[in-house]
C-alpha cells in the first residue's frame, strides 16, 4: 500500500513540475499603426468597435487563422503595440463603405519592437457635410442643418438603399451612436427622399446642464450593418 502511495506522489509531483514549467515565449511587442480613409481625409467613425474593425488573420500561425480584430478611433486611425511578430493579413470590414476586394487587402510582416504601417481607402457609401453648423437656440435646444449624398457603388458593387438619419449630442468628445444622450433628441428619421437636400435637425429637448455638448448627425444605409456616415464633431456651449 504504502509503495502505491509513494508512486503517486511522484506522479503527482512529475504532472506539478510540468505544469508549473517556465512559459519562453516572449511578450509580443509589435506595433501595427494606421489609418481609414476616403481618400480626403480619415473616416468620421465611433470610437471603439462600433462603425468599423480591423480584421487580422495571422498567415504565419496558420493558413487558415482564427481572426484578430482591433478597434479604431474617431478619426479614422488605429494603433496596437502588443502584437506578436509574424506575417498578417488586414482588411478593414463591418463598416459603412463598400467592402473591399481580397485584392485590396494587405499582407504586412510585423517584426518584434518594430512599428509596421498600413493604410487604407475605401469608398463610404455616404457623405455627410454640415451646411450650418450647430448653434443653442432661445430655449437651450440644438439645431443644426447639414446635407448628405451617396457615393456611386464600383464596379460589381450594389448600392445599398437609404435608411435614416440621426442627431447625437453628448457632454463627452466621443459622441456617436455608442456614446449619447437619446432623451433630448428624438427617434431616427427616414433618410429616402432628403439626399442632397439641406435638412435642419433640432433636438427634442432642451440641454440639461449648463457646459460644453459635442455634436454630430450621422446617416445610414440599409445593409448588414447599419453603421453610420457622419459629420465632423461640433461643439455647442449653453450658459447658465
Amino acid at each position: 500500500m504504502r509503495k502505491i502511495f509513494y508512486s503517486l506522489l511522484c506522479f503527482a509531483a512529475i504532472v506539478s513540475g510540468a505544469a508549473c514549467k517556465k512559459d519562453n515565449y516572449a511578450m509580443p511587442d509589435a506595433t501595427l499603426e494606421g489609418t481609414l480613409s476616403d481618400g480626403k481625409a480619415g473616416m468620421q467613425l465611433e470610437q471603439g468597435g462600433g462603425s468599423v474593425r480591423l480584421k487580422l488573420d495571422e498567415l504565419s500561425w496558420s493558413a487558415t487563422p482564427i481572426p484578430m480584430f482591433l478597434n479604431f478611433r474617431q478619426d479614422g486611425s488605429f494603433s496596437n503595440n502588443k502584437l506578436f511578430p509574424g506575417q498578417y493579413r488586414v482588411a478593414p470590414v463591418d463598416g459603412p463603405f463598400y467592402p473591399i476586394d481580397s485584392a485590396d487587402m494587405k499582407i504586412v510582416d510585423l517584426h518584434s519592437g518594430a512599428s509596421t504601417r498600413v493604410d487604407f481607402t475605401v469608398v463610404p457609401y455616404i457623405n455627410v457635410e454640415w451646411v450650418t453648423p450647430p448653434s443653442v437656440t432661445a430655449d437651450k435646444k440644438v439645431t443644426a442643418t447639414f446635407r448628405f449624398t451617396r457615393n456611386a457603388a464600383p464596379p460589381g458593387k450594389t448600392q445599398p438603399a437609404l435608411l435614416d438619419y440621426q442627431l447625437f449630442i453628448s457632454t463627452t468628445q466621443y459622441v456617436g451612436n455608442n456614446n449619447w444622450d437619446n432623451t433630448i433628441v428624438g427617434a431616427a428619421q427616414a433618410a429616402p427622399g432628403k439626399e442632397a437636400t439641406d435638412v435642419t435637425i433640432t433636438s427634442t429637448a432642451p440641454m440639461k446642464y449648463a457646459t460644453t455638448y459635442y455634436v454630430r448627425v450621422g446617416v445610414r444605409v440599409n445593409d448588414s450593418f447599419k453603421k453610420y456616415n457622419y459629420t465632423t464633431i461640433s461643439t455647442v456651449t449653453v450658459a447658465p
